[in-house]
This record gives structure tokens, sequence and C-alpha cells, in this order.
């Protein structure tokens, strides 16, 4: 019997999402020492790679990987979400940054991706670099922050502005391993433990070979696209973006409503309360529409159509509101939990900590919503907002 293409990818998605699901108890148990150490243990991080949960899922079949839909990262963050949010995040993050690997030149690719798909990547794309050209590539000066996992990357992705003539663009840049350092500054009230520490680098010297426009990143039409030539490497970033930290925001979610309802039947005034009944069921049908809505996107990213500027509008429109819907589903659960919520070892404390700080990322700024709301009025595009 001849297996299709398609029956392929979802044999081997459902296998790493039931991978991902195996892994839940032990990255569990390690939730508060994530939290102690600012950054996830090594041995999760061994745990998620070996299971092949690594960026291997989105790096192209020439260089080893699976070339997984982006529905894989999600769902395989999804589950990873419910036992730590953190070590989600981070996990979410190892495929992401292979993925925009994967739309460099391609000797950047062949470098990264030497020694197997299993490399990982750490990735701070705001233009934080000061850059001089130089003959045969740029030099780049500057601190990078927010840089999640980073202490498990070898190759690092930073950004600058280049001038061309009167022209300025954010660029990014490959920064190979021992050619930067990193601050230790992470200290969080929410996500503790996704070492989102700061790249330092000084006087680096980055091949042209290693850049990439952030304008093609964002197009989904950088030069990796032409060695490259699933669809997954010309879609544009709005679409890959949010969805990277959503899996991790609805596992935490869902592991946040699993637990209130287990914490509810536990006491009997509780369960008998109405307000905490019509709130469970709130949370359930919130929990509900967001999957709804995610899932139209993975359709539209499982495609190979071409998204149009109104099309990428409505994802990152939906993105915003998905989020939104998230925090006020944990919110309303938390509000109902009582002082004891509040408690260290309450995982509902946890997690609205962690929801809260994932919904504060710049993937899900007020901006997403104006893309949206200037094009249904007919108003031009805002050449501010540089990532749509």
């Amino acid at each position: 019997m001849v297996v299709s293409d398609i029956e392929r990818t979802e044999s081997v998605q459902a296998q790493l999402v039931e991978r991902a699901r195996a892994l839940v108890p032990a990255l569990r148990g390690r939730a508060r020492e994530t939290e102690r150490m600012r950054c996830v243990p090594a041995e999760s991080i061994a745990d998620i790679i070996d299971a092949g949960l690594g960026g291997r899922m989105l790096v192209p079949r020439r260089f080893g990987g699976d070339e997984m839909p982006l529905a894989t990262m999600y769902e395989v963050a999804r589950e990873l979400g419910r036992a730590c949010a953190s070590t989600a995040w981070c996990a979410a993050l190892l495929p992401h940054d292979a993925h925009m690997v994967a739309f460099f030149p391609m000797m950047a690719q062949e470098a990264v991706w030497a020694d197997g798909p299993d490399t990982c990547v750490a990735a701070s794309l705001a233009p934080a670099a000061a850059v001089t050209k130089v003959d045969g590539g740029y030099r780049l000066t500057g601190r990078h922050g927010f840089a999640s996992g980073v202490d498990h990357a070898s190759w690092v992705i930073v950004s600058g502005l280049v001038k061309s003539g009167e022209r300025v663009a954010n660029h990014h840049f490959l920064v190979k391993p021992g050619d930067y350092t990193i601050d230790d500054d992470w200290y969080a009230a929410g996500m503790r433990g996704t070492g989102s520490k700061t790249i330092v680098v000084n006087d680096a010297f980055v091949p042209d070979g290693f850049v990439l426009a952030a304008s093609a990143l964002v197009a989904g039409d950088g030069p990796g696209g032409e060695v490259n030539p699933g669809a997954l490497y010309r879609q544009p970033m709005v679409l890959h973006a949010g969805l990277t930290f959503l899996g991790p925001m609805m596992g935490a979610a869902l592991d946040a409503y699993d637990q209130f309802c287990a914490w509810a039947r536990g006491r009997a005034q509780t369960a008998a309360s109405e307000i905490v009944q019509e709130a469970i069921a709130r949370t359930a049908a919130d929990l509900r529409l967001v999957q709804l809505s995610i899932d139209e996107i993975l359709t539209t990213a499982a495609s190979s159509e071409v998204l149009e500027l109104g099309d990428r509008a409505e994802i990152l429109r939906d993105y915003n509101r998905v989020a939104e819907l998230l925090v006020g589903a944990i919110d309303r659960l938390f509000n109902l939990s009582g002082t004891s919520g509040f408690r260290e070892d309450s995982p509902m404390q946890q997690r609205w900590r962690d929801i809260h700080m994932m919904a504060s990322h710049v993937s899900f700024t007020r901006a997403n919503h104006q893309h949206f709301g200037r094009m249904t009025l007919g108003l031009d595009r805002d050449p501010k907002l540089v990532v749509f």
C-alpha cells in the first residue's frame, strides 16, 4: 500500500504529540526547579530533543529535519504547556528559531546544521546592534535582550539597522558560537524559567551569507526559499510568530482549568456555588473558541495559497483576540481560587503569572488589531508597523 505525503505527515505528527504527552509528568516534576534555576534544566532540553521535539521538527529535510507543518509545533507546545509554561515556551522556540534559519542564505543553513538538525538556536529580533559594513560582511556590537532559551543555544540570531544610501532597514544576523556572551539578567515575575537573558555581542564579524533582511522574513520570501521548496519556507512571519507562543499559553490555560475543576470538586461549598459553575462553563467555552480559531489558522497554514495583506491582518487580529480570551480565562479562575490560590505551591498562581507574562509578548501588541481596523476603514497600511 502506498502512503501519501499527507498520511505520512499526519502519522509523524501524531507520534510527536504523543511523545510530548509522555514527557508531561517529568517536566511537571521539574517545574519548580525550572523556576528556581531561571532556565530550563539541561535534562529537560535533552528529553525534548531526544524525543524529536526540538528544532528538527521545522528543519528542511535536506538537512535531516522533519519539515513538519506549523500545526506540529503548536500541538507539541500545547501539550508541554500543561506541564510547565516556561519549558514549553523554550521548546516551541527551538523549531521556531530553526524555521527562521531556513530563510537565511544557504551558506548560513549549512553552517548551523553542519552537525545535524538538532542544533539549538536562540534569537533576539529587536534592532539593538550597532552595525558597520566591512569587506565581506558586517561588524556588530550590542546588547540583545529577552533571548529565551539562550542558555542551551549554540548559534544566536541578533538584529540591527543597516543603512543603504538614505534608507535604514532592520536585518537579522547569525552569530556563531564563541562570538557572544550571556548576561544573566533574567529576573521576572512570570515565565521565570525561560532564561530570557541578554546576548552581548562585542565587535563580532558576521559574513554576508549569514545575514537576512527583516523585510524578507516578514514577507516570507527569504533566499532560503530558493533552496527549500516547501511551502513552510515561504510563509510570512505573521503566520508563525504568534502561533509559536499560543501553544504554551493554551497548554497552561488547559492545565489551569483542569486544576481548578479538581480543586472545586473537592470542596462541597465551592462546587455548589452558581458563580463557580458559571465560571467553569464560560472558561470551557472560551478555551473551545480559542482552539477553533487556532485550528482555522492552522488550516490556512497547511495550504500553499499566498496570504494577502487582508489575510495577514485577520490572522494577527485573531492571535490577539485569543490571547485576550486566555488571559480572561485565567483571571476568572484565579479570582475564584481564594487565598489558597496565592500559595507558593499552588499551580494557579504560577499559571496566572505565566499567562499574563506570555500575553505581554510583542506578538500580541494592540498594533495587531490596528492592521485589521485600518484596512476595514479604508486607511493605508501604517509604515511604522513594520512587522505586517
